[in-house]
């Protein structure tokens, strides 16, 4: 602080001259909301008389800025990996910052707005630490942000569709609950007709509570169902059509594996038989048409019979 008028350089006696103070002062103390506590400066023994002295000398109050550090964050819940933004929101005129991430990615910082990513999932403390050339201040946030892990998505390879079916559904997406998608795939339905024959991506997706996604994808194959020669399809006879109770196929050929399906193109039924012939309950069925694929030594066809 410099004095105007002071007559001397440093000293008591300049500083009484000036200011008509009739005492010596040891000390003064002057908070930043102008009240002055004052010690030793008897016989000025009020806030107001010695802000006044000062201010008829020429001294301007200075507005004073507490320092005190805060921040928030663009998020404080995400998914591993994601980058999150951090925003300095501290009182005062700071100019410097030094934040610490714990679990971050990077874990300290000097940045005035850093953004941070984290690798593992777990709940972390943030702590920021500003100066602004005279004071310095902390403040810790504990928990603060919540790091949650992607979901475990499978998706299990499909069985070879056919080209006949209008509809497939769509299974094998772990956790349940997921969506699927991919072309010619609606409401977890897959169109092999409408797809055609060859391969076609179906994508599994599956969102956590924690709002992570994470997918899965495979190849769905749509193919002609026609493996067997003309002579061999002639040999395979599926007996009673329409049926009832029971449906019995009886081959030339060594039948593999056999499978049903409904017209939706769901599995019902699978059986691996290594003979010329077998028998299937369908006493359970629901009237409609189904279809049955018959895997030979020979190669494979499609083909639909009916429960009435």
């Amino acid at each position: 602080m410099v004095f105007r008028g002071i007559s001397k350089d440093g000293g008591s006696h300049p500083i009484c001259s000036t200011y008509g103070i009739g005492a010596y002062p040891t000390y003064i103390l002057i908070a930043p909301d102008y009240e002055i506590v004052v010690q030793d400066i008897w016989p000025i023994n009020n806030a107001t008389t010695f802000t006044n002295i000062f201010i008829n000398n020429g001294l301007s109050p200075a507005t004073c800025y507490p320092l005190a550090a805060a921040f928030d964050a663009d998020e404080t819940e995400l998914c591993v990996g994601n980058p999150v933004g951090f925003n300095d929101m501290s009182e005062g005129v700071p100019i410097t910052w030094n934040w610490t991430f714990e679990g971050g990615n990077p874990a300290t910082s000097t940045e005035t707005n850093p953004s941070v990513s984290y690798d593992t999932d777990g709940t972390y403390d943030v702590e920021l630490t500003v100066h602004d050339g005279v004071f310095t201040t902390t403040t810790l946030m504990e928990d603060y942000i919540t790091v949650s892990a992607y979901p475990n998505t499978t998706l299990a390879p499909f069985e070879l569709a056919c080209v006949q079916w209008t509809e497939l559904e769509l299974t094998g997406g772990l956790p349940e609950g997921g969506v699927y998608s991919g072309e010619f795939v609606d409401n977890g339905m897959f169109q092999p007709a409408n797809a055609g024959i060859g391969d076609h991506t179906v994508i599994y997706s599956y969102t956590n509570a924690e709002g992570c996604e994470a997918s899965a994808e495979e190849t769905l194959t749509v193919d002609a169902c026609i493996g067997i020669n003309e002579s061999s399809v002639n040999s395979i006879k599926i007996y009673p059509n329409p049926a009832t109770e029971l449906l019995n196929l009886n081959s030339d050929s060594k039948i593999i594996n056999i499978q049903v399906f409904n017209h939706l193109g769901q599995l019902l039924i699978e059986k691996n038989i290594g003979g010329n012939s077998c028998q299937l309950n369908t006493s359970e069925f629901d009237s409609g048409i189904y279809s049955i694929r018959i895997k030979t030594e020979h190669g494979f066809l499609l083909r639909q019979f009916i429960i009435k």
